[in-house]
């Protein structure tokens, strides 16, 4: 059997999210849904903190991760400040709770509606991705007559070990400026209503080492130092996050690691310091859970057909991820080979190959994808026309339904009566 996360137990031979069984509630609740455990999401909050605790520190949960409002409202009355790369992020960021000038816009594509809005709004600071953004920015403050604090996000270059769809400080990537593109930027922005903070970078997701991490902290060091010499005053570094948690299949490294390694790097750093975690606040506190429609035995292959697909967990078919399965009834040991697939007609509709499971598995029983928290509920769409699955959040014996079932009908309602468009 799967090792457990945090907050999962079987008792009486059933699986328990805190205090609720996930038996009883997949009774409750038809079809595939989400479920994610508070008290882990706070333990995860705390521990961050705890890593972070050096007064420099800032910490932004990086919302694209998990953007609902009940996990975005917990997450705020922690105290974290949040990372944002949409307009429509702000506004559930506003609406759950955090304060405008603790939001950090990121985002390579920024529309000039979007920057309106923000600067509007008061964001607390944008992390700019090209000189034609920069450009764009001084133009809108100028009219705006507004200030605003901004930060040059730069791709240092580094490479790390991930799946190549979720890097992002490599050379060849699409985020963040070449460092030697940084300085013309700064000069730009001298006389202007942006006031640039420091330097920003955001390597990719997954890291499970430091090394890397480290390697690209010295560039954006030795930029700065190169900057600052030139008499501008920059204060601040937004290293990003990534922290790359285990999924099940390996060691990885915990907040403290990370914050003693960073923490050394920066011994001699005076000025403020952010980070942005997301999957790691939130990916292990999540579950996907879906009844099983058939078991098909073929001559080559025996597969598992489940209620939930690829619209409703997106990971697998995007970067070959793989979710730990575990049984809502505890059974026997994983002794047998199946391909665990969804219902939508695609050949990617599949959660895994070869899965080891317990040999008596039938039509009904209930099968669980942990690790589900993060880029998972986010990510949900409606293909086949499919509904859009709900999100269950547990707190100790209480459930609570934190997003309804978008069904096909409500869906609908935005087609059933066409709008003509006046044109010019």
């Amino acid at each position: 059997m799967t090792e457990l996360t945090q907050q999962l137990s079987y008792q009486t031979q059933t699986l328990f999210m805190e205090n609720v069984s996930l038996q009883q509630l997949s009774e409750q609740v038809s079809g595939p849904f989400y479920c994610y455990s508070q008290a882990a999401i706070i333990n995860n909050i705390q521990q961050c903190k705890l890593a972070f605790a050096d007064a420099r520190f800032k910490i932004h949960y990086a919302m694209k991760a998990n953007s609902n409002l009940s996990i975005l409202k917990l997450i705020a009355a922690q105290g974290l400040a949040v990372d944002i790369v949409s307009i429509g992020e702000m506004q559930r960021a506003l609406a759950a709770g955090f304060s405008a000038q603790h939001i950090v816009f990121s985002g390579v594509g920024k529309t000039e509606n979007e920057i309106y809005e923000a600067i509007n709004l008061g964001v607390g600071q944008f992390n700019i991705e090209s000189f034609e953004e920069l450009v764009l920015l001084i133009r809108v403050s100028k009219v705006l007559e507004k200030n605003v604090s901004a930060m040059i996000r730069a791709n240092p270059e580094v490479s790390i070990d991930t799946h190549q769809n979720i890097t992002t400080g490599a050379k060849g990537n699409k985020f963040g400026i070449s460092l030697d593109c940084i300085e013309p930027m700064m000069h730009l922005a001298k006389n202007s209503r942006v006031k640039m903070m420091g330097l920003a970078m955001h390597i990719g997701s997954q890291i499970q080492q430091t090394t890397p991490y480290l390697e690209a902290i010295d560039k954006l060091l030795e930029q700065v130092s190169e900057l600052n010499a030139q008499g501008f005053n920059l204060t601040h570094l937004d290293l990003g996050g990534g922290f790359g948690i285990s999924y099940g299949q390996q060691a990885s490294l915990s907040f403290s690691q990370f914050a003693l390694a960073i923490t050394e790097k920066l011994t001699d750093w005076s000025g403020s310091i952010s980070i942005e975690p997301g999957r790691s606040i939130v990916a292990d506190a999540g579950l996907l859970i879906t009844p099983i429609t058939y078991i098909k035995k073929t001559q080559d292959r025996d597969f598992v057909i489940v209620e939930a697909a690829m619209n409703d967990l997106m990971r697998p078919a995007l970067y070959q991820a793989r979710h730990p399965l575990i049984t809502v009834k505890q059974m026997s040991a994983n002794d047998t080979e199946f391909d665990v697939v969804g219902p939508i007609c695609e050949s990617t509709d599949t959660f895994e190959k070869q899965a080891s499971l317990p040999a008596q598995l039938q039509a009904g029983d209930i099968l669980c994808f942990l690790y589900s928290g993060a880029y998972s509920a986010v990510m949900c769409n409606s293909y086949n026309s499919r509904p859009i699955i709900s999100e269950i959040l547990i707190n100790g014996g209480e459930a609570t339904c934190i997003r309804q079932v978008i069904s096909q009908q409500a869906l609908m309602q935005f087609e059933l009566q066409p709008t003509a468009i006046k044109l010019c």
